[in-house]
């Protein structure tokens, strides 16, 4: 280490003798010459750059095939996926190579049909309302209305457009006029009586039995849907059951055979009020099942 360092020293020595015996020159600056000789490493690395031209070649050769490339793409239109596919090959041959594997076949996949909502209980879906045989417009329909004195009366002119909105016949208004119905009936009740075609007859049979004026259109439907007889109707109401009934109660009660006996025995220990027809029917049934 001490050897090179002489070595060194020496060289420098003696070409700044030289420099300076042959020159000569009165102006000679010593510090600026030993500056620039203490420095010739500083410009190492640009010979060492200046060596390697190769590096700059593949630079620039990859900046001109990803221009080529980028333009390629654009003037053809084409999708990452399409270009990949030109030139690697498409979806088919992985199609085609799934394919050709045991064990990849796709699954069968089935789609289970949402529930039925089951109806109310003792209640059935109306039946469809019958074919609408109105022939006239509705000016007509309400100049008709006022003929027969129906119009302001019995019948207002709202109530009067719902009616024909519900494409219910004059004649229909006549059957209830005649039967004695009309004048106490809203469009509602016309309404719902024409659609699930209630006959006169059972109106006839209900007033007549004194229950008429205890049940609203939908009690009515019900009942005549459900085939509840007049008579057992009656019972409840000279009970004093029916007021308070709503169809689904009188309904299953029907259906279940519970007696108005046994609603009196429910009511004098005070069970009544607190209990539903689901409970009556089933407190009914245990006590008089055979078992």
């Amino acid at each position: 280490m001490g050897k090179k360092e002489d070595n060194k020293t020496r060289s420098f020595t003696n070409d700044l003798d030289r420099n300076f015996d042959d020159d000569h020159d009165p102006d000679f600056d010593l510090d600026e010459y030993i500056r620039r000789q203490s420095q010739p490493t500083a410009q190492m690395p640009l010979q060492e750059e200046a060596k390697d031209p190769d590096r700059y070649l593949f630079k620039n050769g990859v900046l001109i095939f990803i221009v080529f490339a980028a333009a390629f793409l654009w003037f053809n239109s084409w999708s990452d996926a399409e270009s990949w596919s030109s030139i690697f090959g498409g979806n088919d041959q992985a199609a085609e190579v799934t394919a050709g594997v045991p064990g990849l076949d796709q699954p069968e996949i089935s789609i289970p049909e949402p529930p039925q909502v089951p109806s109310a209980p003792g209640v059935e879906a109306p039946p469809a309302p019958p074919a609408s045989s109105l022939d006239m417009t509705i000016t007509e329909y309400l100049s008709v209305l006022q003929d027969r004195g129906y119009l302001g009366d019995e019948i207002s002119g709202f109530s009067a457009r719902q009616l024909y909105d519900a494409n219910v016949p004059v004649s229909y208004l006549d059957e209830l006029q005649n039967a004695g119905f009309l004048e106490n009936l809203s469009f509602v009740y016309i309404t719902n009586y024409f659609q699930n075609q209630i006959p006169l007859t059972y109106l006839e049979s209900l007033h007549d039995a004194g229950v008429y004026e205890e049940l609203s259109f939908v009690d009515v439907t019900a009942f005549y849907n459900d085939n509840i007889p007049t008579e057992y109707l009656v019972t409840l109401n000279e009970a004093g059951y029916l007021e308070d009934l709503s169809f689904v109660y009188v309904t299953n009660f029907y259906n279940a055979g519970v007696t108005v006996e046994f609603l009196d025995q429910l009511k004098e220990q005070g069970l009544y009020e607190d209990l539903n027809f689901l409970d009556i029917v089933d407190l009914y049934q245990r006590e008089n099942s055979d078992g």
